[in-house]
């Protein structure tokens, strides 16, 4: 079960939100998959996952889809790919410090840094 919090935060921000991104995840478990129809109708929608997800709840992945956008693969993989685009990898590599992300993250982290 999902915590008070999670239901309180979607009420408050959702209808509010100027995108949604939706990560790792089937979007059939309710009431997460709720999310992507609780977004106003302008809202951008981006789905990162190894398969497209979400057809049925209304996500349009085709040709003339306006506010979806779906990005195939590895969720720390295309992340990661995001951070090095927006130039904050040295800042991650702060958080590397801190001890709290897992093993293979931090890897990541590194091999990236390595190569730039």
């Amino acid at each position: 079960s999902l915590p008070k919090e999670f239901f309180e935060r979607a009420e408050e921000d959702l209808p509010n939100a100027d995108l949604l991104i939706v990560a790792g995840t089937s979007l059939v478990v309710s009431p997460a998959n709720s999310l992507v129809y609780n977004v106003p109708p302008t809202a951008h929608r981006v789905i990162v996952n190894n398969e497209e997800v979400g057809r049925e709840l209304g996500i349009d992945y085709g040709p003339n889809a306006e506010r979806d956008l779906f990005v195939m693969g590895d969720c720390d993989d295309v992340f990661l790919d995001l951070i090095c685009e927006l130039g904050w990898l040295v800042d991650l590599e702060g958080v590397i410090l801190d001890d709290n992300l897992p093993e293979r993250s931090v890897d990541l982290i590194r091999a990236r840094a390595e190569q730039d």
